[in-house]
Order: C-alpha cells, then sequence, then structure tokens
C-alpha cells in the first residue's frame, strides 16, 4: 500500500520534471519470479524513482549506506525495502588508512538473497557509483556474485537478470526526455556452470546496448 503510493508520487514528480519518459521492450520484463535488475548509473536518486515507476512489481533497492546518516532517508530505506551497501571508498574515508572490512557487506547479501528467495525484485547498479561519463563505467563483480551464490547455493530457480539502459537528453535540464531501454533478460537457470567468469561480461555486454 505505501510502496504504491509513494509510486503514484514517484511518477508525478518525474512526470513533472521531464516531458516524457519513454519505455522501450516494456514486454520483456518478468512480472513475477525472482529478479536482480541492472541498471546504469548517470543520475543519482533519479535513476532508482525511474525504475521504480518503470517496472510494474515492487522494488527493493541498493543504495549506499552513507546516505541512512540523513534520518529522513533512512526512514524511507525502511519503508522502501532499501538494502545498504558500504562502499570501500566511503569505509577508507571513515578509517583514514586502516584495513577496509572485507565482511562489511555479508549482511546485505543475506539479505539480498533472503529478497530473491521469496520471488522478490531486487535493483542494483553494476558500475557501483553514479557518474557523469559517457556510456557505460567499469562495472563490479557483486551482481554476477550475488547471481550465482542465489542459484548454486540457495537454489533459487527462475533467477533472471534484466538489463535496463537509462539514457538521459540532459539529466539536469525540465522538459527533457529520459529513455528507458529494456534489454535481453539473463536466464540464471540455463547459465553453464562451466562459466562462471563469464556471466559479468555478459551482463555488461546487455547493458551497453540499452545504455
Amino acid at each position: 500500500m505505501i510502496y504504491g503510493i509513494l509510486r503514484w508520487i514517484t511518477g508525478i514528480a518525474l512526470h513533472w520534471f521531464y516531458s516524457d519518459i519513454r519505455v522501450v521492450g516494456e514486454e520483456k520484463i518478468p512480472v513475477s519470479g525472482p529478479l536482480l535488475i541492472a541498471v546504469n548509473h548517470q543520475n543519482a536518486l533519479v535513476d532508482s524513482l525511474i525504475v521504480v515507476w518503470v517496472v510494474p512489481r515492487p522494488i527493493a533497492m541498493t543504495a549506499k549506506a552513507t546516505l541512512a546518516d540523513n534520518p529522513f532517508i533512512a526512514i524511507l530505506f525502511r519503508i522502501l525495502h532499501v538494502v545498504p551497501l558500504r562502499r570501500v571508498s566511503d569505509e577508507a574515508q571513515k578509517l583514514s588508512g586502516l584495513p577496509v572490512d572485507r565482511s562489511r557487506n555479508v549482511g546485505a547479501f543475506k539479505e539480498t538473497l533472503n529478497l530473491l528467495g521469496r520471488n522478490g525484485a531486487v535493483l542494483i547498479f553494476p558500475e557501483g557509483k553514479s557518474h557523469n561519463e559517457a556510456g557505460l563505467e567499469p562495472l563490479k563483480t557483486g551482481l554476477a556474485r550475488l547471481a550465482l551464490q542465489a542459484r548454486n547455493e540457495d537454489a533459487v530457480r527462475g533467477l533472471k537478470i534484466l538489463p535496463l539502459g537509462l539514457v538521459f537528453e540532459d539529466k539536469g535540464t525540465p522538459s527533457t526526455v529520459v529513455g528507458a531501454h529494456v534489454g535481453e533478460v539473463i536466464e540464471m537457470d540455463s547459465w553453464p556452470d562451466r562459466d562462471p567468469a563469464g556471466l559479468p561480461q555478459e551482463n555488461a555486454k546487455r547493458m551497453r546496448a540499452v545504455s
């Protein structure tokens, strides 16, 4: 109920700022079953809002943990089931040269796996940061590791990875157009065990095709 209301408000806000959000390939979006949504990341929080508007099912999101330092954002995180991730760059700043805890996101991984096990949809930005560069930045391996662990260790069946590319005419200018391009899903049930290292490359290839 609350998610639906916030999604409705999000749609109003987005269409107030942008003249149009054009979705290409909407029919490819899985409406049920476990789903990892892999999205390029060029417009900070706005990217998440657009995906929430475009994908017609409840989505859990991942976001950098430092955002929850704001009490209002922390409340929104709880309402929207946002999974906070502790980035290496943020942790390094806090620790002032001390080694970063490699197990810092174990809880976040476990929560995400639990969501997938309950047939949930989770939004992930594999680039690991919002940026202003043209095209896709090098991808982190976290999404691929999650997908393989969900299938191989947690026995999550029917898991799909959905590439989704957001293309802005001019992200900071009102009355411009946003394109949301839906790519071809990766079916984890049929991904070969002999090629786990190829999954990040295949995901990057399909993301580049729509970004």
